[in-house]
Parts: C-alpha cells; sequence; structure tokens
C-alpha cells in the first residue's frame, strides 16, 4: 500500500510541476496572437491613409485637351498699349511700325531705340509683365515671329522691340484669320507645368555705335 501510495503521490507531484510550463506557454501563444492582430490592424491603418492622399490629389482629373479659338480668350488692341522700340541700325523701323499698329487699334507710347541699348538678330522681342501677358499673346499675331520675354514690370504695357530679320506686319484679313483658327490646349492636373517665358540667352548683342545713332 505504502508503494503505490507513494507511487501515486509521485504521479499527482509530477503533473503539478508541468502545469506552470503549460501555462506559461498558454501565456505566451496568447501574447503572440494578440501581437500579431495588433500589428496587422496597424499596418490596415496606415495603408487606408496612405490612399487618401493619393485618391485627393487626382480630383481635378488627367490632362486633357480640348480646342479653343485664340482670339476669343484674348484682349482687343484698343485696350492694348505698346512701346515700339528699334533694336536694328535701320533708321525710321519703329516710326513706322508705331503707325501701323496704330492703324489697327493698338495704344501708343514711347517710340525709340531700344533703351536696353541691344542689337537684335531675330525678328523681335515682345517684352511684357505678369499683368500684360494676355497683351504680349495677342501682339505676337502681328509681329509674326517675335519672341515673348517676361520681365519685371508691374503695369500691363508691353514693348515690341524690331529686330534685324523682322519684316513688316501682315494685312489684317490674316491676323484676323490667324485668331479665328481653332487649335488644340491642354489642361489638368496631368498637363507637364510649361516653363515661363524668358529672354533666351544669345539672341541679342551689344550694339554697335552706329547702332545707337539710328534715328528710332
Amino acid at each position: 500500500m505504502s508503494m503505490l501510495s507513494g507511487s501515486g503521490l509521485g504521479q499527482g507531484e509530477g503533473r503539478r510541476r508541468r502545469h506552470p510550463v503549460a501555462t506559461a506557454f498558454l501565456v505566451v501563444l496568447m501574447m503572440l496572437v494578440l501581437f500579431g492582430a495588433t500589428f496587422g490592424a496597424i499596418r490596415l491603418l496606415k495603408g487606408g491613409g496612405s490612399a487618401e492622399p493619393s485618391a485627393s490629389g487626382t480630383t481635378s482629373g488627367p490632362c486633357v485637351s480640348t480646342t479653343v479659338t485664340p482670339g476669343a480668350a484674348l484682349p482687343k488692341p484698343a485696350t492694348v498699349t505698346t512701346n515700339v522700340y528699334n533694336g536694328t541700325d535701320r533708321a525710321g523701323l519703329a516710326r513706322t511700325t508705331a503707325a501701323t499698329l496704330k492703324t489697327r487699334g493698338f495704344g501708343i507710347g514711347s517710340i525709340a531705340n531700344d533703351p536696353s541699348g541691344k542689337s537684335l538678330a531675330t525678328v523681335a522681342e515682345i517684352r511684357y509683365g505678369p499683368k500684360g501677358t494676355d497683351n504680349a499673346t495677342l501682339m505676337r499675331f502681328y509681329i509674326v515671329g517675335a519672341t515673348l520675354v517676361l520681365d519685371q514690370r508691374t503695369d500691363a504695357t508691353i514693348d515690341v522691340v524690331l529686330g534685324a530679320k523682322y519684316k513688316g506686319i501682315p494685312d489684317q484679313k490674316t491676323i484676323n484669320a490667324a485668331l479665328a483658327k481653332p487649335v488644340v490646349v491642354a489642361t489638368g492636373n496631368g498637363c507637364p507645368t510649361p516653363t515661363p517665358a524668358t529672354k533666351p540667352s544669345g539672341t541679342a548683342k551689344a550694339t554697335a555705335t552706329a547702332s545707337k545713332s539710328a534715328s528710332a
């Protein structure tokens, strides 16, 4: 009896010794399950948060091409005041061009040799400030081939600076046809950002003394 009793007591003690190990295993298992659930929830929340800015950033849509008539959005010549400057050694070029522009309805400001003291080898430059963007765009239909040059002026006036390749102003019928000709423009967030118009390097060189003395 004592041997059986001893054996029974030993088995009972063995079972009691295994209980802490099993309990610890269950605790660790539960911690792993909780950690995994928490980690998954955090990743899900982070993924949902990163998707929102992407969706909101595309509310304006992709780049879309539409057909417009240039003249419809541009000002009338009577609302535009332009200075006319001679950037060549051809005497009287600014005066004759200013007279033609006046007959086409433009307001004329100063008529002189180019104040910047440059001699243009190109057709012309149309200089303008941020407020004169539309005025400069309109003038480019009259001075075909001119380069748009953005400067820091604060009003809407523009300068037409005539260069060596300037040949004259087209007849009004040709200009009206160009203003009425449909063109394709692209709008939307997906469109490339246009580069602001600036004066290209190498299009002008310092004037010689003869150019300085030429009459506008």
